[in-house]
């Protein structure tokens, strides 16, 4: 008798399932329980590029996958929709396989699209290139189902969330070892672009093995303004800047109580303060205001305009 294709030891197995994309290999999980077992505990395949959750409105949510194929000169993709029905849930959307449609009864639209983004994360065993999450009315449901799973592998995030503080918890999903890039998207948005080391200050959170950042300052205040110079000039990687983005003027007589009079003016729309950096004889922080933003940056010494005050 031919020995069955179940008695393949778990190398060969696993170098065969590598020839298949997610596609090929969420389908052959379904035919038994020994495969969809292997699948489970060895991941193999190619891996996806980016997954993402995202509410639609209060009775739909969609989840997206980009991944590479052998199949396709492009990449696959899966493009769900899961929607509330009368009957259960609808759930319908463009694929790289065809357009599905159908309707799945007594089936909760919610549990049914964060069980498939579940599936999701625990079949990759390479580092997500993105994954998005946007929540909004769900909130508590997406963190119950998370707070039993492993951190995800992921070089970035882009998180939805009606508060800063939603995001923040749904950021800590996320394993800090692999991720460089995050951007937090609350109902009024302020960014920080570019990585400053932030202790923990009030509403201040660390960033500190974050590339980049969007985070939202609430009640942006002289003692965070401070705070933020203070951790910025123990930052040494000089190429390093720091940009707050607000869709309303940032108010200059913040930076004035907190640092004094501006050493330089250039134009009406600008101010600069310049501060000592420690152990440091050829850098300068610059702090610049501007109509729509304020910076922090390092700059060479020679680069202060002449007459402008270095402060300590």
């Amino acid at each position: 008798m031919s020995p069955s294709f179940l008695e393949i030891p778990d190398l060969p197995m696993e170098m065969i399932m590598n020839y298949l994309d997610y596609l090929a290999i969420r389908s052959v999980s379904k035919t038994c329980w020994d495969l969809r077992n292997f699948i489970d505990n060895n991941k193999p395949g190619i891996g996806m590029k980016q997954v993402s959750i995202i509410q639609t409105s209060d009775t739909a949510v969609g989840l997206g996958i980009s991944l590479p194929t052998f199949r396709l000169p492009e990449d696959a993709y899966i493009y769900l929709s899961y929607e509330k029905h009368e009957n259960g849930c609808r759930i319908t959307g463009p694929t790289s396989d065809g357009y599905k449609n159908k309707i799945v009864e007594n089936l909760n639209f919610l549990d049914a699209v964060l069980h498939d983004f579940k599936i999701a994360i625990n079949s990759q065993k390479l580092i997500f290139e993105k994954v998005i999450v946007t929540v909004n009315t769900f909130f508590e449901k997406f963190e119950e189902m998370m707070k039993l799973q492993k951190p995800f592998a992921t070089e970035s995030m882009e998180i939805h969330a009606d508060s800063l503080e939603h995001a923040r918890q749904i950021m800590h999903h996320a394993d800090p070892t692999y991720l460089n890039f995050i951007d937090i998207h609350p109902p009024e948005v302020i960014n920080i672009i570019e990585t400053v080391k932030l202790e923990s200050l009030k509403n201040i959170q660390n960033f500190f093995h974050f590339a980049t950042a969007s985070i939202h300052f609430e009640n942006l205040d002289v003692e965070t303004i401070r705070a933020i110079k203070e951790n910025f000039l123990q930052f040494h990687e000089y190429d390093k800047y720091l940009r707050v983005l607000n869709k309303s003027n940032v108010k200059e007589n913040l930076f004035i109580d907190a640092f004094g009079t501006a050493s330089e003016r250039s134009g009406e729309t600008e101010q600069n303060w310049f501060f000592n950096v420690p152990d440091n004889n050829e850098k300068v922080l610059k702090v610049l205001i501007k109509w729509r933003y304020f910076e922090f940056q390092f700059v060479e010494k020679c680069e202060v305009p002449e007459g402008s005050v270095i402060l300590d």
